[in-house]
């Protein structure tokens, strides 16, 4: 049984702490006289924006990006949890409760995801630029669009909140229906509860394989609605497949290491990471059959996608298949390597990084910090890391917190725990 201990609630108030002033350093009154822009910082060198310029996007872009970023987290937990469900995965039941905890961070996530959307509508915040209202009509208003005047029937402020709360709702109603079943299934040890439990899975897959395509355009695509990608919600949610399962292996690695998760052992590691791997290979899959079409068909307003990011961060697209590909690619191709914990722990944690940035490259270069400047990775991104990622870490943790780490009222616990990999 895990105990939060109060040296870790310590060391997690403190980096909340530093990430909020990070965040907020150039709002600070004897801080905000320094011009930090003109140091030399290599990648985290901040891009200067006007003071007087009021649709300042500093410091909401890099939280947004982070709050996005845990909670897709959270969803592909959840998602790989309701795969094991529907498939009757027998190996996995030892580690069914840190998913399921991994998955807490949905509501929170979710909450400051929609405070972000009635803050940008009110005109707080200028990160969705097409809902300012200006677009949409006269030919005569300078700030007119036509393409986002053409796409005012989905572009629209009440479909897309109407939308955005049927996600919002959808996938917390099956994230506490299928906890509260799991709960009721470990006290019972009822063959009913577990249909149940198996019957929400599925609803909840189909569910999120309908709401997560339309998500993908809303949450992240609608930023530039000059743009547009068949493939994009498909290659997002490989994204978070990856991180999903990626910190379910810290995790598990984590609760073992300090004796919280004994039963768990080189076999379960083994599959962990063979998903890990082939989830990196879809991603891979995903990007490339984007490029390529891209590539091939020519069209600039596809190909200024990669031309503007290119412009903006320069190899970023190698840099992300060397840690997204190459590195799972060939650090858990071996056998033995898929069940060395260093290893694992190592590939996993570069993943986390590598789709980090592969989320900041899909986001960062649509928004505009004021008329002639896109933002860059700075003291903001960072701030704003801290700040989410250690609240995602302190849900995580006090969920946690002296809860029963094995779910032995499920049917096929004891073949989990003694679950061994036939090839090993």
């Amino acid at each position: 049984m895990y105990q939060f201990s109060k040296k870790l609630k310590k060391i997690i108030f403190f980096l909340m702490t530093l990430g909020c002033f990070l965040i907020f350093f150039d709002k600070i009154p004897f801080l905000n006289r320094i011009n930090f822009n003109q140091k030399k910082y290599f990648f985290l060198k901040n891009v200067s924006y006007k003071k007087d310029d009021k649709k300042e996007n500093q410091p909401w872009l890099g939280l947004y990006i982070a709050i996005f970023y845990f909670t897709t987290i959270s969803l592909g937990s959840l998602l790989f949890l309701g795969i094991q469900y529907v498939s009757k995965s027998g190996w996995s039941i030892i580690i069914h409760p840190i998913i399921e905890e991994l998955a807490s961070f949905i509501p929170y996530g979710c909450f400051f995801i929609l405070i972000f959307f009635l803050l940008n509508f009110m005109g707080i915040i200028h990160i969705f630029h097409w809902m300012d209202i200006n677009q949409f009509y006269s030919t005569s208003l300078l700030k007119y669009d036509k393409v986002i005047s053409s796409k005012k029937a989905f572009l629209n402020i009440p479909f897309f909140l109407i939308r955005s709360l049927i996600y919002i709702i959808g996938w917390n109603f099956f994230y506490f229906k299928l906890k509260r079943t799991s709960h009721i299934l470990n006290l019972t040890s009822s063959w009913k509860d577990y249909k149940k439990l198996k019957f929400f899975s599925i609803m909840f897959i189909i569910f999120f394989s309908i709401t997560s395509i339309f998500m993908g355009w809303d949450w992240i695509m609608s930023l530039n609605p000059h743009w547009f990608s068949t493939l994009f919600s498909w290659y997002i949610l490989s994204s978070y497949m990856v991180t999903g399962i990626g910190s379910i292996t810290i995790l598990s690695i984590y609760l073992k290491k300090i004796g919280c998760l004994p039963l768990f052992n080189e076999n379960h590691l083994h599959d962990l990471s063979k998903y890990l791997f082939s989830s990196s290979l879809l991603w891979t899959y995903f990007w490339f059959s984007q490029f390529l079409l891209y590539w091939y068909g020519n069209i600039p307003e596809e190909v200024i996608h990669f031309l503007k990011r290119e412009e903006l961060y320069g190899n970023i697209h190698f840099w992300m298949i060397i840690i997204n590909f190459l590195v799972p690619f060939f650090g858990l191709m071996s056998s033995k390597n898929k069940i060395n914990t260093k290893i694992v722990l190592i590939v996993s944690s570069l993943l986390l990084v590598g789709h980090y940035i592969d989320i900041y490259n899909l986001i960062a270069p649509e928004i505009i910090l004021n008329k002639h400047l896109y933002p860059k990775f700075g003291l903001h991104e960072i701030g704003s890391l801290l700040l989410i990622g250690n609240i995602f870490i302190y849900i995580l943790f006090f969920n946690i917190n002296r809860k029963n780490l094995n779910f032995i009222g499920n049917p096929f616990f004891q073949e989990s725990k003694k679950y061994k990999y036939p090839y090993m």
